[in-house]
């Protein structure tokens, strides 16, 4: 059981160096050096099965509450393009009125843009933005 111990680890470290600091795989890992430390000491292969699952399953009970908090922050730091969310904007151009896309100018900048409800606004309306998806404002009159 040492090499499927090892290929344990190493395929967990290697899924945790990928995903970045995502911390998915780590628990598996640390389970993975129970059991190898379990096989080294003769102990039954049934019993380091239990002792990976144990570990892997207490470990991640304790910490990723923990965890989850200090890697709050980072998957919710909003793009710039985010934060022109819940701001106004003025319609300056129909693009295409049958696909329902127009041209809107919000802080400063072009964007392409579909309405919420998908009326066609008039050249000049003052709109919100109410979301983005991909690369097109979703907007609502004001």
């Amino acid at each position: 059981m040492l090499e499927i111990w090892l290929t344990v680890i190493v395929f967990a470290i290697i899924v945790e160096i990928a995903t970045q600091v995502q911390l998915v795989t780590i628990w598996a890992a640390l389970g993975g050096i129970a059991s190898l430390v379990c096989d080294i000491c003769g102990v039954d292969n049934t019993v380091q099965i239990i002792v990976f699952f144990a570990v892997t399953f207490i470990s991640l009970a304790l910490t990723r509450p923990f965890v989850r908090k200090m890697t709050k922050n980072i998957r919710n730091t909003p793009t710039n393009a985010d934060m022109n969310i819940g701001k106004t904007g003025l319609v300056t151009k129909i693009v295409d009125e049958a696909a329902g896309i127009f041209r809107v100018t919000v802080a400063g900048a072009d964007w392409s843009a579909k309405s919420v409800d998908s009326r066609m606004p008039e050249i000049g309306q003052s709109v919100k933005v109410e979301r983005i998806e991909g690369v097109k404002l979703i907007v609502s009159p004001v």
